[in-house]
């Protein structure tokens, strides 16, 4: 999936699915970016450095599922809220470190998981609204959309009650540490903030239908339920609140830190090392060699024939000088060159941040290639046509390949988990480098209109093209995506094709 972050930058979230019975999972992700040549982004004015600080990469689990009924199903032993109710009679009994752990895990937990079951919830509300749009004014719909919107707010209104109902508990423990009181009271200020943003939308979507008088008594409730968690923070003194004709500043501020702090629980543990370092350095000795091999040669041969004090044997130490530091230089740079193509640049060792284990690794690289050394499907599916052709004046458009080779042990990883049987990789990347060449994106333009020349502004775009090339055990996945830039940033994504082999 792939979407735009903000102006500037887009995300592809991909998802790995982890099989209990294999004992490593192995996947491999190859980009293909095909740049405009009037971007001028080659090898010279765009490095490997400068492609890694504009990317941003990071592994975490996936949220584990739960709709928003099993959360408060007293059966349900996977629920983070029977888990934290079971982890907070684990520290009374025994306050280790270890539980103390288990208990600051589970609280944050529950906030991913609620952000979750929110958005799903509120996904199911979104798609029989477009079904009710259709069919103008089913009763059925109508009143499957009124069930839906009564289910979230009393089933979210008995979920936050419940996970409120633990703080006397926690109150109650004769060593409760600060730090894990801080984390339930932040804890609690998200889940308020994002009960409220979700049930914000689900209301923007009940106006956009207020034709139906049905939807009216729902439609309060909803109004009534968003109060109570303004006003809740309010009682409680968060200052999380939004005040009219201001900024918010703050609001914003808080809000963005207590998503990264609660969803920071999914978020992998990772150590990055440069690879090929003691390789690269043997090969430029090497190369170094081979020039001293040429120079000691020549001094040899005209010491043989001229001996040690002839203006000749000095003419050739100085002209083998001259050519031993050149072909140092050549021999080390192809060396650098050939060994970009076969190795990677660096590589992260993946933690399981409680065990501290290691459960995986990444491996990276980034270069630019020339159209016969990329895949032909890849080829096929960037399907050029003749403008792109003339926009590039007929050459062949700049194209970095950028590949990462993911492999986790899942046996040994799953051992311990219940809960968790994929991962999300989140990639990141920042296309300012990509903006320094364009033209201004406003451009004006005459027209006619009623016999008079008549101005219009219009937008000058670029088209990058990706191709995205998933692999797995049992599948080989490309996709292709159009990013719409302009000086501006990105203007929009336009996934294009799909293909699965």
């Amino acid at each position: 999936m792939i979407k735009k972050h903000d102006r500037f930058q887009f995300e592809v979230k991909l998802r790995y699915d982890l099989g209990r019975r294999q004992k490593k999972d192995r996947y491999k992700v190859e980009t293909y970016f095909f740049l405009p040549s009037n971007l001028d982004i080659s090898e010279s004015t765009y490095t490997k450095k400068q492609f890694y600080r504009d990317l941003l990469l990071y592994i975490r689990f996936k949220t584990p599922e739960f709709s928003l009924q099993s959360l408060t199903d007293p059966g349900n032993s996977e629920s983070p809220l029977n888990r934290l109710s079971a982890k907070i009679e684990n520290f009374q009994l025994d306050p280790s470190k270890d539980n103390l752990k288990s208990l600051d895990y589970e609280i944050r937990l529950f906030g991913c998981v609620l952000k979750s079951s929110l958005r799903d919830h509120r996904g199911l509300i979104k798609k029989v609204f477009r079904r009710l749009i259709d069919s103008k004014s089913d009763k059925l719909l109508i009143f499957e959309v009124i069930k839906l919107v009564n289910d979230f707010v009393s089933e979210t209104r008995s979920i936050a009650f419940r996970f409120r109902s633990f703080h006397k508990r926690l109150n109650s423990l004769i060593n409760l540490p600060k730090s894990l009181y801080s984390t339930y009271v932040f804890t609690d200020e998200y889940i308020s903030l994002l009960i409220e943003w979700r049930s914000l939308q689900v209301l923007k979507l009940l106006e956009s239908m207020s034709e139906h008088s049905q939807l009216r008594p729902v439609t309060n409730d909803l109004v009534t339920f968003i109060q109570e968690e303004v006003n809740y923070r309010r009682a409680i003194k968060y200052p999380s609140v939004l005040i009219e004709n201001s900024d918010n500043e703050l609001f914003l501020f808080r809000f963005s830190v207590l998503k990264k702090f609660v969803a920071h629980v999914l978020h992998l543990s990772v150590r990055t090392v440069e690879e090929g370092k003691g390789i690269e350095q043997f090969a430029l000795a090497l190369a170094a060699g081979v020039a001293m091999i040429f120079a000691t040669a020549v001094a040899f041969y005209y010491q043989k024939n001229y001996g040690t004090l002839s203006l000749s044997f000095f003419t050739a130490l100085v002209i083998s000088y001259m050519f031993k530091d050149r072909i140092k230089a050549l021999f080390q740079s192809y060396l650098q060159k050939t060994l970009s193509h076969t190795m990677f640049d660096k590589s992260t060792n993946i933690y399981d941040p409680n065990a501290g284990s290691k459960i995986g690794i990444c491996r990276e690289s980034v270069q630019f290639v020339k159209e016969n050394r990329v895949d032909p499907s890849v080829l096929r599916l960037r399907n050029r046509d003749h403008i792109t052709e003339i926009e590039n004046n007929w050459q062949s458009e700049k194209i970095i390949y950028y590949v990462r080779e993911i492999t986790f042990f899942t046996k040994k990883f799953l051992k311990t988990q219940s809960r968790k049987n994929a991962l999300t990789d989140i990639m990141r990347f920042n296309i300012r480098n990509f903006l320094l060449k364009m033209d201004e994106p406003d451009t004006k333009l005459l027209y006619l209109k009623e016999g008079r020349a008549k101005q219009i502004i219009a937008t000058q775009v670029y088209h990058v093209n990706m191709v995205i090339k998933l692999s797995s055990r049992n599948n080989v996945r490309y996709e292709r995506i159009r990013l719409v830039l302009t000086q501006n940033g990105i203007k929009r994504i336009e996934p294009v094709a799909v293909t699965d082999k």
